[in-house]
Order: C-alpha cells, then structure tokens, then sequence
C-alpha cells in the first residue's frame, strides 16, 4: 500500500514498521531528517505529521526493538539473531575485543539501511526519529556518522519535563507506548506506578538524554531546529512547513488536512492517573527536601 493524496490515516508504530508504508524503490540520494528526541517527547505525533503531509516515512529505526520488527520482512532475521547493542563508552572504544564484537552489529546495519535508504524515502526525504540513548546503541559508530552527513536535524523536547518523566515510568511499566493499546515491551510483574525514586530516575534520565543531544549537535556545528512538543500540538502545521523550507522544499507542494486531537488520559480503574502521580511524586520530593534541611 502507499500513501496516496488526499488519504491521512493515525498510523499505529507497528504499522509504520510493516509494509504498510513502504515506497516504490528510490535510488537518488535522498534529503535526510532526523527527529533527535527523547522518550515521550511526541515524537510519533510529528512523525505521524510528516508521513500524512509527504515529508518522508519518519519511524524510530534505529531502536533495537524497532530492528528486530522489521527484520524477518526484509530478510534479516539471520542477520539479527544474536546481535547485542549497546552504548559505547571510551573504555569500550579501548577494547579490541569489542570492536571485533561490533562486526556483526555493522554488517547488519549496512543491509538495514540499504533497504531504508531505497524503500523508506516519500517526496525524496528520508526521515527517522532517534533517542539519545538509541543513537549510543547503534548510530555511535562510522555507520552513524556518515548517515547523518548533511542532514536536517530537528531537536524535539517537552517543556514539562516532570510530566515526559511520568509518561514514561508509565511506559516502563505497562510496556505501552503508542496511540493504541499495543504492549511492545515487556510490563512489571508488580508494577508500583507511585515510585517516586523510579520516576526521580526517569526525570534524570531525560535530562540527560536532551543534554546529549545538544552536545552531539554543537561538536558537529549543527543549529537544529528546536521544536516542543506542547507547540507542536497547537501549530503542527507551521512546524512541518519550517521543515520543509530547511530542506529546501515549497510548503505548498505539503499534503494538508491532517490533524489530531489532543489525547485524553486512559482511563484504567487499576492505575492511578498520572496527574495522581505526579502530585505524590513533588510530594516526596518536597519531603526529601525538608528532611535534609532538618
């Protein structure tokens, strides 16, 4: 199936990994546009805008599980089986024996893209959305630099980051992530959604995570474009037209007429809301804070 005009569809992340939306071979050099966000940051949101308004097939494709989906479909589930990611410190970089570890990991990487880059291009762009801790996993490597050459990069945060943190302790814990009810990664056995040191953790994370991404551009001279995700939602369309002059396409060549609602909270009479949580969590935080000053 493509994507044909006049059609605006709220793609599912599994859908986007399927075959559902790959295009016609490409062989140019395609435009390439990397999302560098975090987790919970509405990332699919954007991705869903560009796919529905032809700015390329945006997708996370560098998460390990995102690989392993799409990899039996592409031929590569040999390829695949038994391959470990994992981020790259310097003392990894000074170990022989994991550099001849990352071999297979690379090789699979070279077959993966190689299908991306001629499969995965809508208007002549190829886009993908990366996190931080992603890009140490499996694009921290020559296979990495050289992909990211000449490309647009689009830093995309959330200005509330004690609610990114609670979404994402939510995350964790239910193993769902998309619009749909979809589990993708495996829940909690007991899952204890008040855990404040669990979401205190989750919010240093993702502070760390946006911080990387601003190192990664200023060492390569790169000024992204810096979108927020609660923007985002309330001008999408001006967003994708400031991609699109960045790449150096018309805005008005963009397919219009896609637009979300803002999502209501689940309701699930087992959890607790994440408003809830959040208010427990500045509670303990506000405790801590007076214990130490006792």
């Amino acid at each position: 199936m493509r994507i044909i005009q006049g059609e605006h569809l709220r793609y599912t992340e599994l859908q986007i990994s399927s075959e559902l939306l790959d295009q016609p071979e490409f062989t140019d050099r395609p435009r390439k546009i990397f999302i560098c966000s975090t987790p919970r940051s509405g990332s699919y949101l954007l991705c869903r805008q560009m796919i529905n308004a032809g700015l390329g097939v945006p997708h996370e494709y560098f998460n390990p599980v995102v690989m392993e989906q799409m990899a039996p479909r592409l031929g590569l589930e040999a390829d695949i089986r038994g391959l470990t990611w994992w981020p790259r410190s310097w003392k990894d970089r000074l170990l022989l024996r994991r550099r001849e570890d990352g071999a297979a990991e690379s090789a699979f990487l070279r077959k993966y893209l190689r299908f991306l880059l001629s499969r995965r291009c809508q208007g002549g762009i190829f886009a993908a959305k990366v996190h931080f801790r992603d890009y140490r996993r499996t694009l921290d490597n020559p296979i990495g630099d050289e992909l990211f050459k000449d490309a647009l990069f689009i830093q995309l945060y959330r200005e509330d980051i004690l609610k990114q943190a609670v979404s994402e302790h939510f995350g964790q814990l239910t193993g769902q992530w998309g619009v749909d009810d979809s589990v993708t990664t495996p829940p909690a056995a007991n899952p204890n959604f008040m855990d404040a040191e669990a979401i205190d953790r989750a919010l240093n994370d993702l502070s760390e995570q946006d911080r990387g991404w601003r190192v990664f551009c200023a060492r390569r001279g790169v000024v992204p474009l810096i979108i927020s995700y609660e923007r985002l939602v309330e001008e999408p369309f001006s967003f994708l037209e400031a991609i699109a002059r960045r790449v150096g396409i018309d805005p008005l060549t963009l397919r219009r007429g896609y637009s979300e609602t803002a999502p209501h909270p689940a309701t699930n009479p087992t959890q607790p809301s994440k408003g809830e949580v959040a208010r427990h969590y500045l509670a303990a935080m506000a405790g801590r804070r007076s214990a130490s000053q006792a």
